[in-house]
């Protein structure tokens, strides 16, 4: 295989729109075009894994490739776009190997997991579509320019609080995206948008909102258990809950108990809503309800995951 590299020009006064790890969820992507307000005067580029593991992945992918149709809108490929599924037609086909490993423009890299070096023409087209941890694993120079990446969900970075959201590391000159959305529990889509030399972000996500009616102090989080170092030891086993023992850290905490699963090898670990993390919201803040147990909710708010209280949630 080899490394396919688009060149983009971006003007001055247009919008630049990134989003990544659509994984088959057309109504997502739909919604969050709407909610940032796409439109011809902007250029989006998609980072890649289009479809895949979602619930309307085909429909997904022909929405896409009607988008991609558009001279603004330009499509990376990533690891999951791949060309082995039954229901893909040779249009679909010739449509995902024609897209491009990388995309650059004058101040950015674009590609779905990451690059190696600044030397574009010798990157490894497998390792641009599937590198895991990029954003921690990358111990060369600074990158010369932005790049831009995905396929790694933000939250498996964050080992005191959970979050979603886009993080940029400026020391590596590194913008990561993946909001985690299907494959995260809690997960969420993500647009990183540049305007006027300004970087902000929005996103979407299939949680029912919910407004708190009284503000909660919560506290600050010490330990979010990320799937590299997601293994556990069980201290007391309980009902709904029971009390585990990080093994990378050594720390105790409260976990819900049907998020406890054994791998192949027998270990316990656990995967999702394993922080001791309790948010702090006011009055009038809108949360999204991941879920809820007898006595606490877990959610989200601006990314940013953990425990509240559920008497004064409305």
């Amino acid at each position: 295989m080899e490394i396919k590299i688009a060149q983009l020009e971006i003007p001055q006064n247009k919008r630049l729109i990134c989003i990544s790890d659509v994984h088959g969820e057309m109504e997502l992507l739909i919604k969050l075009l709407d909610r940032v307000e796409f439109c011809s005067d902007d250029i989006l580029v998609l980072l890649g894994d289009v479809y895949l593991k979602g619930s309307r992945c085909h429909a997904c992918l022909k929405y896409v490739m009607e988008l991609s149709a558009q001279p603004n809108v330009h499509v990376l490929r990533g690891n999951c776009d791949w060309l082995g599924e039954d229901y893909l037609d040779e249009d679909d086909k010739a449509w995902l190997e024609a897209l491009p490993h990388i995309i650059e423009s004058e101040d950015f890299i674009f590609v779905h997991a990451g690059i190696k070096s600044m030397n574009l023409q010798e990157q490894d087209p497998l390792f641009c579509m599937r590198n895991d941890a990029f954003l921690e694993n990358y111990d060369g120079p600074a990158f010369e320019k932005w790049v831009m990446v995905g396929h790694w969900p933000n939250s498996n970075y964050c080992h005191e609080v959970g979050c979603n959201g886009p993080i940029i590391n400026e020391e590596k000159r590194i913008i990561a995206i993946d909001g985690g959305n299907v494959v995260k529990e809690g997960g969420q889509l993500n647009a990183f948008i540049l305007e006027d030399d300004e970087f902000w972000w929005d996103s979407v996500d299939k949680f029912y909102t919910a407004f708190v009616g009284q503000a909660q102090e919560g506290s600050c989080g010490t330990l979010n258990i990320t799937w590299t170092d997601r293994f556990i030891e069980i201290i007391e086993a309980g009902e709904e809950f029971s009390v585990v023992r990080h093994v990378a850290s050594g720390k105790a905490l409260y976990v819900p108990t049907n998020k406890i699963w054994q791998d192949s090898d027998g270990n316990n670990c656990i995967g999702a809503m394993a922080t001791d993390h309790w948010l702090k919201v006011y009055e009038g803040d809108i949360i999204s309800v991941i879920e809820v147990f007898s006595d606490r909710m877990f959610v989200k708010r601006d990314g940013i995951m953990g425990w509240v209280w559920p008497d004064d949630i409305m």
